[in-house]
């Protein structure tokens, strides 16, 4: 499917802009939290609320399976809009919460229609370069929101941030609208819900190669979503900082994803893929688990930088993968299938991780994780390249092929 480069780069334009939304207003939300009540239950009480609808992206797949993509974008982005803007008025503490659960979906919807789209507006061959952007947009925004975001608390009121966070995911709202798709992917769906979410699960069941990737991403997000939580705690107990490392910590860490999203289609075209993904994440986790033996900062700050930059390459693969093993029209479904299954785990990760690390230190925590992902991924790659034998790899094969 070839769109006109006028579309990418509407359509990139809203995509970086909802991230950075995004960022923004959950950096933004966190301390209005905090100052409200002075709790650090209730911030805690505020992020598992973030997690919550991730566990129902399926139902949330069909939707965009069944409708026009672009009119998906454009009326969740409106609707985050106004809800977003209702933050202004301060709702109260059971309000706050309330609201907070409702964006919280639209969010998830806006980050699974954004994943169908972008495999929509780019041809195949583009797939390993529009993972790229898009990475490197969550990498930018990740590193830019908290930091503006912080000047502008400084600066400005709570509600005017609100307000203005509101005119961001309306802009995305206006250009979800200029997105021109030459088709849109037609449903196969039952008009059924809970039939067309276990299409979804079924393909992804019926696909080696998705089961296979799925298998990485869900043992990663259990031994390793634990890492931003405890990064904290690591730099300032294990290597003596305080929050002005801790900040030059996080920056060199997000500079090494900016840089591994940028280089990870010029590192996957000099081999196979698969097997440079499996690379990829083996450097990743092994200079993880490394960080569990360093107490020096600048080492550290070098090994998670180059952590980063090699699993942010690894992951540009691994995403281009998923979107070429996907059929266009179920995309919506196995999209939110996979952030279904994967938030359990990253809860369980967090939570283990952080009770872990009060008992037995986050030093041996972090090292214990790391290794644990190795000695997974080495079992998975093993297996599945037994099936894999004599199998011709390029990008994988297009789904329907």
């Amino acid at each position: 499917m070839q769109t006109g480069g006028k579309t990418i780069a509407t359509f990139l334009t809203a995509y970086i802009l909802s991230a950075f939304g995004f960022e923004f207003v959950f950096f933004l939300m966190t301390i209005y939290v905090y100052e409200l009540t002075h709790s650090a239950l209730n911030v805690g009480v505020f992020a598992a609320l973030t997690f919550v609808p991730r566990l129902f992206a399926p139902l949330y797949g069909v939707i965009i399976d069944r409708h026009s993509r672009t009119k998906v974008f454009t009326f969740t982005a409106a609707a985050a809009a106004v809800c977003v803007s209702m933050m202004s008025f301060n709702p109260g503490l059971a309000g706050i919460y309330a609201l907070w659960l409702l964006i919280s979906v639209l969010l998830t919807v806006i980050t699974t229609v954004r994943t169908a789209l972008m495999t929509e507006t780019i041809a195949k061959d583009g797939f390993l370069l529009g993972n790229s952007a898009v990475l490197t947009s969550l990498n930018c925004a990740k590193m830019l929101a908290p930091f503006l975001a912080g000047i502008a608390a400084a600066a400005f009121s709570t509600s005017a941030l609100f307000l203005a966070t509101g005119l961001v995911y309306l802009a995305v709202a206006a250009l979800s609208r200029l997105i021109r798709l030459p088709r849109p992917a037609a449903s196969a769906g039952t008009r059924k819900l809970l039939p067309d979410v276990a299409a979804g699960l079924r393909y992804i069941l019926a696909s080696s190669q998705l089961r296979f990737l799925i298998a990485v991403a869900f043992l990663w997000a259990l031994s390793l979503r634990l890492q931003v939580p405890l990064f904290v705690v690591y730099v300032k107990t294990s290597l003596g900082g305080g929050d002005p490392e801790y900040g030059l910590f996080m920056t060199v860490a997000g500079l090494g994803s900016i840089l591994g999203s940028l280089a990870g289609p010029w590192l996957m075209k000099r081999g196979k893929p698969r097997s440079l993904a499996f690379a990829g994440l083996t450097v990743h986790y092994a200079s993880f688990a490394l960080l569990g033996y360093i107490d020096s900062f600048p080492l550290a700050a070098a090994t998670v930088f180059c952590s980063y930059v090699f699993f942010y390459a690894a992951l540009v693969g691994i995403h281009s993968l998923r979107d070429l093993a996907t059929a266009a029209d179920l995309r919506g479904r196995v999209y939110g299938s996979v952030t279904a299954v994967l938030t359990p785990a990253a809860i369980v990760s967090m939570l283990v991780g952080g009770y872990l690390a009060g008992n037995i230190g986050v030093d041996k925590v972090l090292a214990g994780a790391g290794l644990i992902a190795l000695g997974t991924l080495y079992l998975l790659y093993y297996f599945a390249s037994r099936r894999w034998a004599g199998e011709a790899e390029g990008l994988l094969t297009p789904a329907g092929k």
